[in-house]
């Protein structure tokens, strides 16, 4: 019983692993049931048995390899600290390492392209679904500033990596490798980068409770 376990787990390793290269390779287009039986040395039978369709396998390595899905038990955790204490530094951390993982694995960049493209139905599905658990988390959390308003958090969290996901959209299509001059992989590009994105998280944190002081002041 053992063996036959380890067989299978063996089998479906296999597929994951070539349906992966094939996607690195010529995109997510090229990934077919007969060129990945053929390459992996497995029957289809075997794929079907094991991820039911090519959509199954997709949706495998999407949960294994967006950058997001992985960590956002983390961006979530971070993003809802009680009393608005929210860790600005770690969650700006976790999305621009989002950034860096589409700029150098060829699979990432695949799926953020469908993702932004809308070419494919199964990662436009996977794509809802992370944006479900992340709202779903976050509003859960009731997450509020010191004067006691729940922060815009679930709304921002889109528009930031909606821009991040378009950068590395012109990085793959338009052949760019600078963003303002600075080259996309260079330390200085990621670290203005996250500046950027604290900034937009504090802003959300912080710029209400400074508006609700002003008022006070003006009253």
């Amino acid at each position: 019983m053992e063996v036959k376990k380890k067989h299978s787990q063996r089998s479906r390793a296999i597929i994951l692993e070539t349906a992966a290269n094939i996607i690195r390779e010529s995109g997510l287009k090229a990934l077919k049931m007969s060129s990945l039986a053929e390459r992996s040395k497995l029957t289809r039978w075997t794929i079907y048995n094991h991820f039911g369709d090519l959509g199954g396998v997709k949706k495998e390595l999407y949960n294994r390899h967006d950058y997001l899905t992985v960590n956002l038990p983390k961006i979530a955790a971070f993003a809802t600290q009680t009393k608005g204490a929210i860790q600005v530094e770690l969650v700006a951390h976790i999305i621009t390492q989002h950034f860096d993982s589409l700029m150098k694995d060829a699979l990432s960049r695949e799926f953020a392209l469908a993702e932004f493209m809308g070419t494919d139905p199964v990662v436009a599905q996977m794509v809802s679904s992370r944006e479900q658990r992340m709202f779903k988390m976050i509003r859960a959390s009731n997450v509020t500033n010191a004067s006691g308003q729940q922060l815009p958090l679930a709304l921002l969290f889109p528009i930031i990596l909606g821009g991040i996901t378009y950068m590395a959209f012109q990085y793959r299509v338009s052949g760019e490798v600078t963003c303002f001059g600075v080259t996309c992989l260079e330390k200085e590009f990621k670290a203005n980068l996250q500046q950027f994105i604290e900034r937009l998280l504090r802003a959300a944190v912080i710029d209400t409770d400074d508006s609700s002081e002003q008022q006070e002041m003006v009253g």
